[in-house]
């Protein structure tokens, strides 16, 4: 059987792609779409109570309008960006809220197994380098000190890119849709396989999208096996095109799920976000 890892990286990865695999619409996280929208809402709303106004009124109030607007977009996609610099505490208050607002219908204990603890996540704050592809492999030489990590990122192209920067084949283990699932569960196994042969033996980082990893969980325990330590590596700091994050995704859901089953299944975990 082929390795997968082995696929010509000159491909041009579709961005979309990924997304294939969660069915369903988006959850309206793209924040220039909610401007737009907010915009032609406000428009409509104004329409009643500018009647009396000169048009030098109406110009003004339109532009603090988009101001005020502005500011806020760019204040939330700062502090998406940011995030991965937080303290633990920080980042799971951020998640909790996320959560909260993307399932309103939950009821305060179905929520509260979605929510991840501060105890869960180990501190990068002192990097002091830009967290950009460039310095990926510097912050993991840093940070993780587990045999293994998984790195999960929001996109199969990034996959891609995070693959390339950690370098390639020879240490890292491409999981994506790019890839049939039973070839990926059949390469994980593996790379997880002490015995295995030597095509496998130097990999330690395990990269993955949230959505093809929750399949492979669905379909393999292999990944809570034995006692070593694990890693998790969220991509975090990327901002896609439309301003999102990893964490700010439509897959966040998702993404919490992956990282509580791992937790829940397999000790000496902890999450690191880059």
């Amino acid at each position: 059987m082929s390795n997968p890892d082995d696929l010509d990286d000159g491909l041009l990865y579709d961005y979309e792609s990924d997304h294939g695999e969660h069915q369903g619409p988006t959850e309206g996280s793209d924040l220039e779409e909610e401007f737009a929208a907010e915009t032609k809402k406000r428009a409509i709303e104004d329409e009643g109570d500018n009647k009396g106004l000169s048009k030098r009124q109406k110009k003004l109030k339109s532009s603090k309008f988009h101001e005020k607007k502005k500011e806020q977009l760019e204040y939330e996609v700062g502090r998406r960006k940011n995030l991965p610099k937080s303290s633990p505490e920080t980042i799971a208050e951020y998640l909790a809220t996320l959560i909260r607002e993307k399932n309103p219908d939950l009821s305060a204990l179905e929520l509260d197994e979605l929510y991840l603890k501060k105890s869960d996540f180990l501190s990068t704050e002192k990097l002091d380098k830009d967290r950009c592809l460039a310095n990926f492999s510097d912050f993991v030489n840093e940070f993780s000190r587990a045999p293994r990590a998984l790195v999960l990122s929001m996109s199969n192209i990034r996959v891609a890119d995070v693959f390339r920067s950690l370098n390639g084949s020879k240490s890292c283990l491409k999981l994506f849709s790019k890839n049939k699932l039973k070839d990926d569960i059949a390469s994980l196994e593996q790379a997880l396989d002490k015995t295995s042969n030597k095509k496998f033996k130097d990999i330690k980082y395990l990269i993955s999208t949230p959505t093809r990893m929750s399949k492979i969980l669905e379909n393999t325990d292999v990944l809570f096996q034995g006692k070593e330590k694990l890693d998790i590596i969220l991509d975090a700091s990327y901002l896609d095109p439309k301003k999102d994050t990893l964490l700010s995704s439509e897959n966040t859901i998702i993404l919490c799920k992956v990282l509580k089953a791992i937790l829940e299944k397999k000790s000496s975990v902890k999450i690191l976000l880059y």
